[in-house]
């Protein structure tokens, strides 16, 4: 373990360094996720790897952070990445924690790489990590976060900030660009949603800020709980910067436009969109920043050792976005069963005029068609020749199969129509994820009309289905005794 850890950090010393003033595009994916990969990692080997040392741990102040106990501080890593409700829910979050607790485990540490989701999944996730935390030690480990992943950060009891790690961003028409985000990366960033207007932005930044004073747990001191809160102003107010007190308090102060430099114990949120650098995040004392590895976490975490459990933290959280896609899935599969069977109802029930009107065209009766059956004298009557009968058997086969055909016309629309009233109603039961209450919802309106409208048409096709089984009788009659003519 060693091995890698001293292979990596070599590795990430030649890799050029981004800038907090370069953004990250919108296409960039992480080439080693810095504690999933050490998550699984650790995982492999989690029956007998633990880390532990003489090393003191230290404070961001420099002072020595007492151990709390000699045996090791077991931990459960629970990852909140990617989108917010989608990729990681409340309920996965809350299957996860249960089992740290149900085992007697020390610690949660929540490793978070989320800048979008939903600010109610969020703050549920929040909730759960907040009622935690009297029982187990909750640990935020943060590559970047916003947006909706801000209530789970606030929610937890200490919050570490990896130092450094990779990125590929994927460019259009050309190779994947490498790069490493370091201290001086904006770590938390406000990223409020677009809703059209100036009102929308504000209303999500008090929801945001809302959200997140609720998830700051109750076991914060009062300077940590004052802290954060001063921190949650700024974030949410472009108008205000953070202000470091001479003795360590942390405040808001008014955002000055157009200065060049910025005091030294000013930290200007608002020139990054509102947001902080991790090397500014740990100058508010709020974090302390941690190297990828083992050795590293320990000493941030001031253990003499820890030891993982495994991967099963990220295992529920997998399983549970899994099936929460499935939802998804299922929903969609609906909706395009349904409309399929609609367009089909559409095609058939279009064509279906033509298709009687194709049965009688070749009724072996019609006049247009006398000149095919001719008779010969017989025993002092008219009958149909040899030729004759073959022409007429040969026309009334065709009828009956036209008319066949009608009668199946007939039973397929008589079934899309039972399948799409059960499809409809499947949907009515369904219980939609939060980003599909719109879908589901449209769905069920467009759907409802087109559905009662060929409903309405339903009698004229029982007609025309008696009127088929009639046409086949007669046929069948007409081929077992063709016409003749008495004297």
């Amino acid at each position: 373990m060693v091995r890698l850890e001293l292979l990596f950090s070599s590795r990430i010393q030649t890799m050029p360094r981004r800038t907090a003033s370069r953004p990250l595009t919108k296409g960039s994916t992480f080439l080693l996720p810095s504690l999933t990969m050490l998550g699984l990692l650790l995982a492999a080997s989690s029956t007998g790897l633990t880390a532990g040392g003489a090393i003191p741990a230290t404070n961001p102040d420099g002072r020595e952070a007492p151990s709390t106990s000699s045996e090791p501080m077991r931990f459960l890593l629970i990852p909140v990445t990617g989108l917010v409700g989608v990729d990681v829910k409340s309920t996965g979050v809350e299957e996860a924690i249960e089992l740290a607790r149900s085992q007697s485990w020390e610690a949660v540490i929540f490793e978070i790489d989320s800048t979008m989701g939903l600010l109610d999944e969020g703050l549920a996730i929040a909730g759960q990590i907040r009622l935690a935390s009297p029982n187990l030690r909750t640990i935020a480990l943060v590559r970047r976060v916003g947006g909706a992943g801000i209530p789970v950060l606030f929610a937890c009891e200490e919050w570490l900030v990896i130092d450094e790690f990779e990125i590929e961003e994927k460019v259009q028409y050309a190779p994947s660009v490498t790069s490493v985000l370091g201290t001086d990366r904006t770590v938390i960033q406000t990223l409020p949603t677009w809703g059209g207007s100036a009102d929308s932005v504000s209303a999500d930044l008090s929801a945001l800020r809302t959200a997140a004073r609720r998830s700051i747990p109750t076991s914060s001191s009062k300077t940590t709980r004052a802290a954060r809160n001063a921190l949650l102003d700024a974030l949410v107010d472009p108008a205000l910067d953070l202000q470091l007190g001479a003795d360590g308090e942390l405040s808001t102060t008014p955002h000055v436009d157009g200065r060049k430099n910025v005091p030294e114990d000013v930290i200007a949120v608002s020139d990054l969109g509102p947001g902080i650098t991790a090397i500014d995040l740990q100058r508010t004392k709020l974090s302390r920043t941690v190297a990828v590895g083992l050795e590293p976490l320990r000493l941030a975490l001031g253990a003499e050792t820890i030891e993982p459990q495994g991967d099963s933290g990220v295992m529920l959280i997998r399983s549970d976005a899994e099936e929460f896609g499935n939802r998804r899935a299922v929903l969609g599969n609906r909706v395009d069963s349904l409309f399929s069977a609609l367009d089909a109802i559409d095609s058939l029930s279009s064509s279906l005029p033509w298709s009687v009107e194709r049965a009688r065209l070749v009724d072996p009766t019609n006049p247009r068609l006398r000149d095919r059956y001719p008779m010969i004298h017989v025993d002092g009557g008219w009958e149909l020749a040899p030729d004759g009968i073959k022409a007429w058997n040969a026309a009334c086969d065709r009828a009956i199969r036209r008319w066949n055909g009608v009668g199946i016309t007939l039973r397929e629309l008589s079934g899309l129509v039972s399948h799409a009233e059960e499809l409809l109603q499947q949907i009515r039961d369904l219980a939609p994820i939060p980003e599909d209450i719109d879908r589901h919802a449209a769905s069920i309106r467009v759907a409802e009309p087109i559905l009662a409208s060929i409903k309405g048409g339903i009698p004229s096709w029982d007609a025309e289905r008696v009127m088929a089984v009639g046409q086949i009788a007669r046929l069948e009659r007409l081929k077992s005794g063709p016409p003749t003519t008495s004297p």
